[in-house]
């Protein structure tokens, strides 16, 4: 307990520290006529300000960063690793053991960080340099088939995987650069071939010599990506959103404890395309991760390709899943033949009459929405033959 001696108190009838709101007008009124004006003038402006922030607030407002380069400073060659003892300067580099790939570089010691990346993309896509456009029609092979030529996608070294195709490698790496770079010319060639439009139906003798499909006899099925699903059943449910740019949608939330951020799922109700998911390091999104979204935390060359009874569970009982079934089933009813209606925009092909027979039971028994969940969960919905 606290102890102490009073020495003094005194006793006041009024509050010592009462606030006196004086009325507006009662100031304005003493005002001389110069001030009055002055006033008016202020007030104006003030509501113009004010008029303008509110506009700025309701209009978005864009962030843009911009990395600003500091002066690159000038090397110099350090006479027995000592960093105080600075010899003669030296210019931006490549090894001259890979020299023969496109030269050396023209750079002066005092070159610019600019200069110095524009240099270093020369020297990547010089066309002495092969393994610059091999890496890229690498990739988008293996983006198409399901695997690449070189079945390691970021390791084109010792450790990797050997070209299955060798020739074929180098020939779209040779297209790509008589084409411009044009990444869109080789999707069209890739697509357009007679690899890429092959049957994708198994045959017994080729199994047993090449179950894996490496001297590609056959369209091997590829199964969608998680996001190419989400995708897919928006647009068979009519609810994809096509506009192109614009801000990213959220599928978590976020909040701070003790100092470090965390993130939440919520439920879904985008109709974005996939590609302007915001991605977070912590922000995982369960359905996604059930098709085997890579981890934003790691760089995912190759993605994998599971299958578990939690894809099929997901495409039964999850509530986005639920709710575009329900938006199916309501265009669906619209339709003359819905049945129909419903084989075309999820296979893009009329049903054959076998399955019209079953589908037209299933759905006298349980409805169209619960038709949409059997189209979703669907092995010709979810695979490219």
């Amino acid at each position: 307990m606290l102890s102490g001696t009073i020495t003094r108190a005194r006793l006041y009838d009024r509050a010592l520290m009462a606030s006196i709101e004086v009325p507006l007008e009662k100031i304005v009124a003493q005002f001389t006529d110069e001030q009055r004006t002055r006033h008016k003038t202020l007030i104006a402006e003030a509501e113009s300000a004010r008029a303008e922030a509110d506009g700025l607030e309701r209009r978005a407002v864009r962030k843009m960063y911009a990395v600003n380069s500091l002066p690159t400073g000038i090397t110099h060659v350090l006479h027995r690793g000592n960093v105080i003892a600075k010899g003669e300067p030296t210019a931006p580099e490549v090894p001259r053991a890979l020299e023969m790939l496109a030269g050396p570089t023209r750079l002066k010691p005092d070159a610019s960080d600019v200069e110095r990346r524009r240099e270093l993309a020369r020297w990547m896509t010089a066309e002495r340099n092969p393994l610059f456009a091999r890496v890229i029609i690498n990739r988008l092979w293996h983006h198409h088939f399901g695997i690449g030529l070189v079945d390691t996608p970021s390791d084109f070294g010792f450790n990797g995987g050997r070209p299955s195709h060798p020739e074929l490698l180098d020939w779209l790496a040779s297209e790509l650069i008589r084409q411009g770079w044009s990444l869109k010319a080789m999707h069209r060639l890739m697509v357009t071939s007679q690899i890429y439009r092959q049957a994708s139906a198994p045959r017994l003798e080729a199994l047993t010599k090449d179950a894996d499909n490496r001297l590609l006899w056959r369209k091997s099925p590829i199964r969608l990506e998680a996001e190419t699903i989400r995708d897919a059943m928006l647009a068979t449910a009519g609810e994809l959103d096509t506009t192109m740019g614009g801000p990213p949608y959220l599928d978590f939330k976020t909040y701070f404890f003790k100092g470090t951020q965390f993130y939440d799922p919520v439920e879904e109700v985008s109709r974005r395309r996939s590609i302007y998911r915001m991605w977070a390091r912590g922000g995982r999104n369960p359905f996604l991760d059930t098709f085997d979204c890579p981890d934003p935390s790691t760089t995912t060359p190759r993605r994998a390709a599971t299958t578990t009874p939690l894809q099929a569970l997901a495409l039964l009982n999850n509530s986005r899943v639920l709710s575009l079934s329900e938006d199916l089933a309501d265009r669906l009813k619209k339709e003359r033949d819905p049945i129909e209606a419903a084989w075309l925009r999820a296979y893009g092909r009329p049903p054959r009459t076998d399955e019209r027979t079953v589908v037209e039971v299933f759905v006298r028994q349980h409805g169209l929405a619960a038709l949409g969940r059997v189209l979703f969960n669907s092995a010709e919905f979810m695979q490219v033959d």
